[in-house]
């Protein structure tokens, strides 16, 4: 696992952790290199570190990977999440993290750094190569600032260009939906989605089908867990608090993504982050009912994640098979983790299915979900065996195993051109 650090005005601390990196990637013949940004409280020493450290060496453990033998790969973006230390005070530092966060994301060292190293994973002659980046808390701030503004950027031909990563997930994002709004409302504008075909297709040019995204690969997936209080009920207070400490009261009103003009007050995206808007949550995890395990798994440990992956998952269900009880934490033990060591299986499996459900709002290439805390447990239980086990749902649909189970390296995701304005007016009349 590799280090990149960042100071608060988003400059990299030591590039020679950059070129380190790049390093561990340019020697890999298979690399499935996963890119972490970690949230508030947290740093390059904190227990994000053991956290990430232990999926990575789950991920690398399991047979779906160590029979194709791929290089599981891990960069750990660390920046100051955590300031002060003592009790109580600790929490004063929301807003300052905060802002942080959103000045290491305007910063041009962190996405030249992202893109780098995923450009890097890619680079010819690797017959296997996956870019994939999650964030989480401020993290996912980070990553949903840095990366936005490279999902839709245009190049020279009037089109516009893939981005160099693969996958993208924030879990639990404590930013405000304002520019969630924007990247939604920017897709909205430019796809729509078709059924018969299962894709979001160019509103600009319906003849432009190498522009189509499958609907299994989003640019951007959200995950917020239903009962995560500090981004549903405490992050709200604190926006409140900025308002009121700024003058700010005057809110011109903007357009809702996939509502055909209808607007509201930009304070509703303001006080609340991307999982927590009822305008912008478009799909939730639903259950499906207890079930039993699969037949031919070889894993002992979090079982469902070796189940998500080994197939494919057309009608987006998946597995979970662990209850939620926080038993992972016994796997870092003050901060500190032994790779390589077994971890026996819990002995009280749960298994259950559950799918990926589209409920309303803009039906575009970014997911907002809403998730159970059977899944994930609070703002912290991104790592939960359960939690883990969905993520691997969401790399199978991203990443389908074709003939023979091989998987297939997807088409660059592209974005098509701008609409005109007769389209655009004609895909409203039918909606209504």
């Amino acid at each position: 696992m590799a280090f990149i650090e960042f100071g608060d005005q988003g400059s990299p601390l030591d590039n020679s952790q950059r070129k380190a990196a790049l390093e561990v990637i340019h020697e890999a013949k298979r690399p499935l290199l996963f890119v972490y940004i970690h949230g508030w409280q947290n740093n390059a020493t904190s227990g994000d570190v053991c956290r990430f450290e232990h999926f990575l060496d789950s991920v690398s453990g399991f047979p779906e990977f160590t029979g194709r033998k791929i290089n599981v790969i891990g960069v750990y973006i660390a920046w100051r999440g955590k300031d002060l230390t003592f009790p109580g005070l600790n929490l004063l530092t929301f807003w300052s993290r905060k802002s942080t966060g959103h000045g290491i994301a305007a910063a041009n060292s962190c996405l030249a750094s992202i893109e780098e190293l995923a450009v890097a994973a890619h680079e010819p002659g690797k017959d296997y190569h996956h870019t994939v980046l999650l964030g989480h808390s401020f993290g996912a701030l980070v990553l949903g600032n840095t990366i936005s503004h490279s999902i839709l950027g245009a190049n020279g031909e009037g089109g516009r260009n893939s981005s160099a990563w693969d996958m993208a997930v924030a879990f639990n994002s404590a930013d405000s939906s304002i520019t969630t709004r924007q990247l939604m409302s920017e897709l909205d504008y430019l796809y729509r989605y078709d059924p018969q075909k299962r894709a979001y297709v160019s509103r600009g040019n319906l003849g432009e089908e190498t522009t189509a995204v499958s609907e299994n690969r989003p640019a951007l997936v959200f995950l917020q867990s239903e009962n995560d209080s500090a981004t549903g009920q405490f992050f709200p207070i604190g926006q409140e608090v900025i308002k009121s400490t700024n003058l700010h009261f005057h809110w011109q009103k903007v357009p809702i993504p996939g509502h055909h003009g209808e607007k509201v007050s930009e304070s509703e995206f303001y006080t609340h982050t991307p999982g927590n808007s009822k305008y912008l949550v478009n799909y939730h995890v639903v259950p499906l009912g207890d079930t039993g395990p699969p037949p031919g798994l070889r894993a002992t440990e979090n079982r469902a994640f070796e189940a998500n992956i080994k197939q494919n998952h057309p009608d987006f269900s998946f597995y979970t098979s662990e209850h939620n009880d926080g038993h992972e934490r016994t796997f870092c033990r003050n901060g500190e983790y032994s790779p390589g060591a077994i971890h026996p299986p819990t002995g009280k499996e749960l298994w259950r299915r559950w799918k990926f459900e589209y409920t309303g709002n803009a039906r575009i290439p970014c997911w907002v979900v809403r998730v159970p805390k059977d899944i994930i447990w609070g703002h912290g239980g991104l790592w939960s065996d359960n939690s883990v086990a969905m993520f691997g749902a969401l790399f199978r649909m991203e990443f389908p195993l074709g003939p023979g189970g091989i998987m297939a390296v997807p088409k660059p995701r592209t974005a098509p051109k701008s609409p005109d304005l007769q389209q655009l007016n004609r895909d409203r009349h039918a909606a209504n």
